[in-house]
C-alpha cells in the first residue's frame, strides 16, 4: 500500500496533523512510490534512489518559515531488476 497525499495543501492545522502529513510523505519516499490525489484523480510517483533536497529555514519577527523542495528524475538512472543472462554488449 502506498502513501497518499493531496497534490496541494494550504491552511491551518494542528501540529500533530502537520506531522502526520509529513510522515505520509516520508513513508511514500521510503517505500519508493507515493500517490498524489488531486480531486478524484490519483497519480503515482515512483521515487529514485537519490533525491535532491532543497531545505530552507527562516526565522523572522512575526514567525518561522520552513521551505522544503524534493526533486528526482522521472525515470530511474539505473535499471533495477534487469533480466539475468541478457547481453548488453559488455563482457
Amino acid at each position: 500500500m502506498t502513501a497518499t497525499i493531496p497534490a496541494r495543501l494550504r491552511g491551518r492545522a494542528r501540529r500533530d496533523a502537520a506531522a502526520f502529513y509529513l510522515s505520509q510523505l516520508a513513508k511514500g519516499i521510503l517505500g519508493g512510490e507515493l500517490t498524489v490525489a488531486s480531486g478524484d484523480r490519483e497519480t503515482a510517483l515512483v521515487t529514485t534512489e537519490y533525491i535532491v533536497i532543497d531545505l530552507e529555514v527562516k526565522q523572522k519577527k512575526r514567525g518561522n518559515h520552513v521551505s522544503l523542495k524534493l526533486r528526482w528524475p522521472r525515470r530511474p538512472l539505473i535499471r533495477i531488476g534487469a533480466r539475468e543472462g541478457s547481453t548488453n554488449g559488455r563482457a
